[in-house]
Order: C-alpha cells, then sequence, then structure tokens
C-alpha cells in the first residue's frame, strides 16, 4: 500500500532494522523518516505488509535532469528495504513487482533509475532481472570520496565567494546543461541545507558548487570501531578545531560538496573548494564527502586517510536510446 506520515515510526524501525549495504556507517533517519526524501523530489513511500507488520518498503522520487541536453522527468528508485527475516522468501519480488504494475497502469512512467552501493550483499538481486520485473542496465559508476578537515590543502590563488541561491541557480544552469543526467531541479537545488559558493576571477564564473549538510535529515553513525590508525586522527582534529571522529553508533559531522560543476578543468576547481571549506568550515565537519567518475578516482587512491567507496547506477525499464551518466552527485542518493 501507499504510505504517508502515519507511517513514519514504523519506517524508521524497518529503517534501523535493515541495511543499504555500508559496512562502516548505517544511516539514521530520525526523527523524521520523510525528511530526506523532501530533498530527493516529490516521492511517493509504498510498504509491503505481514499483518500489520511493514516488512519491506520503496520510495519513487520524481526529478528534473538533463538527459540527451534537454530537460526532463526522471524517476528514481530509492530507499528499498526488506527486513532481513524475509531475505530468503518473496518478499522482495512481492514487493517491486507490485511497484512495477502500478506504475505500468498508470502509464506515465517509462523508466526508472536507481543507485545501489557496491558493497549491498543483494546488489545482484536488484538487477538481473526476471520474468516480472526488468534487468537493470549500468548507467555509470560514482565514487564517493571523503577528504579530512585536519589537513591543510593547498590553495591555488583562486577566490570562493558565498552567493545567494537564486544567484548560484543561474550559473549552475549554465554549466549543468552539457552534462548527461545532471539534476536540473531548481526545488531541490535551492533546498535550506547549504550554502552556495562560486569561483570566479575579473570577468568570469568558473565554477559553482554547495556546501551540503544534511544532518537534520539523516545523520551517519559509525557501525563499528574505527581502525586505531583513525583514532590517532583524534589528536590531529584537537590541534586544528575540527570535530573528533566519533565512537561506535556516535554521529559522524561531515559535510557534502555538492553539485559541483566548472566551465572547464573541474579538478583544479574542486581542491580549491576543498581548502576553501577546510579553512573556513572546519568547525563543523571532520570530513567532507563528494563524487566522482572512474577517471577522476586515480588521484585520491594515496592517502590512507581518504575514506573511499563505490556505487553503481542502473536504468530500468524503457531507456532513452543515448542514455549516460556525466554527473556523479552522493547527495542524492
Amino acid at each position: 500500500m501507499e504510505l504517508d506520515e502515519s507511517h513514519g515510526l514504523q519506517l524508521l524501525q524497518l529503517s534501523n532494522e535493515s541495511s543499504t549495504g555500508s559496512n562502516l556507517f548505517y544511516v539514521d533517519r530520525s526523527p523524521n523518516f520523510f525528511k530526506l526524501s523532501e530533498e530527493f523530489g516529490k516521492t511517493r513511500h509504498f510498504g509491503l505488509f505481514k499483518g500489520s507488520a511493514l516488512i519491506g518498503c520503496v520510495a519513487v522520487s520524481q526529478q528534473k535532469r538533463v538527459i540527451e541536453g534537454a530537460c526532463k522527468h526522471v524517476y528514481y528508485l530509492n530507499d528499498l528495504r526488506i527486513h532481513p527475516d524475509f531475505h530468503r522468501t518473496f518478499a522482495y519480488y512481492r514487493l517491486t513487482q507490485q511497484l512495477v504494475s502500478l506504475y505500468q497502469n498508470e502509464g506515465a512512467v517509462k523508466w526508472m533509475y536507481s543507485t545501489v552501493l557496491d558493497t549491498n550483499s543483494n546488489k545482484a538481486s536488484m538487477i538481473k532481472g526476471n520474468g516480472l520485473l526488468p534487468s537493470g542496465i549500468e548507467l555509470g559508476r560514482t565514487f564517493h570520496i571523503g577528504v579530512p578537515m585536519f589537513f591543510k590543502y593547498r590553495n591555488n590563488h583562486l577566490d570562493v565567494f558565498e552567493i545567494e541561491g537564486e544567484e548560484a541557480w543561474q550559473i549552475y544552469k549554465s554549466f549543468a546543461t552539457s552534462k548527461d543526467f545532471a539534476l536540473y531541479d531548481k526545488k531541490i537545488f535551492l533546498k535550506d541545507n547549504g550554502v552556495f559558493l562560486v569561483i570566479r576571477d575579473q570577468k568570469d564564473d568558473l565554477a559553482i558548487c554547495k556546501l551540503v549538510n544534511q544532518s537534520d535529515a539523516r545523520k551517519l553513525r559509525l557501525s563499528r570501531r574505527l581502525p586505531f590508525l583513525f583514532k590517532i586522527v583524534n589528536l590531529i582534529c584537537r590541534a586544528v578545531g575540527c570535530p573528533p571522529l566519533p565512537d561506535k553508533r556516535e554521529e559522524f559531522q561531515h559535510g557534502y560538496l555538492a553539485f559541483f560543476t566548472a566551465r572547464e578543468a573541474p579538478k583544479r576547481y574542486r581542491q580549491k573548494y576543498i581548502s576553501y571549506i577546510q579553512k573556513t568550515y572546519k568547525h563543523r565537519f571532520t570530513y567532507l564527502f563528494f563524487g566522482v567518475s572512474s577517471e577522476e578516482v586515480e588521484q585520491y587512491r594515496c592517502n590512507p586517510f581518504y575514506i573511499k567507496h563505490s556505487s553503481t547506477t542502473f536504468a530500468y525499464g524503457d531507456i532513452p536510446a543515448n542514455l549516460s551518466m556525466d554527473f556523479h552527485e552522493i547527495t542524492l542518493i
């Protein structure tokens, strides 16, 4: 059945009892499970019940993205959870098959996409397809990079300015139209969850991003104790004024370098943003996260203090012929 605010407590309980694939963090959605969905776009939630117990859920969020050079509505399949007691039953197939049937009957949605952490042990079940469900076609892979704010990053002498959302949106639009699968949704972009940062010279805007804090919508908490190497980091954190790394089940203070796009040479501007955020906001965050492509990830392999994992995005259904993915935004995963 379709879920609403009255199912919030059941959704929080199911969220606490299930995993989305990370072996280092788990996501705390309290006190309002639906808060994160609001950042994904207009969202419908669906639940599978055994008696009165909610044993599975899934959501579909409507967004606007750049598809083949034009802004089009897309539908993001997310928040798929099955209670662990029902992993080896037909619960997953019952939930997803009825979701597919519902959207087929409504007729307006031809395809959907989803993003799955590569550490998720159930990944194969979600993409292999069968007689009831379409198989997933890989669009692209995103590497999630976490860089520590307790290091000082080199400044390449470009100026960063904090600007208002409307101005940021106009700059972002001018860059994003050339990026396949880039978010093109003003309402999501302007959510009150961060500050907008522009890099410009005397003539032109060169790059745009948003420093996002999603802790009101979801908190990352450690699911296991960190290795001893990372515990040593807390001495450095105290010395430079960063929040310390958490103990097990404590909140991990982190931000996102989000909606990043540039006129050219993005690597150069990303490093400048990291430098600015480390200097200006290190008192708020221990780590800063962002998404990069397979081609960009090599530059982040050498530092033992970086946090790295990955996810893969799949499309299902009547997929546009030239659909590709050139935008790696992890706040929407």
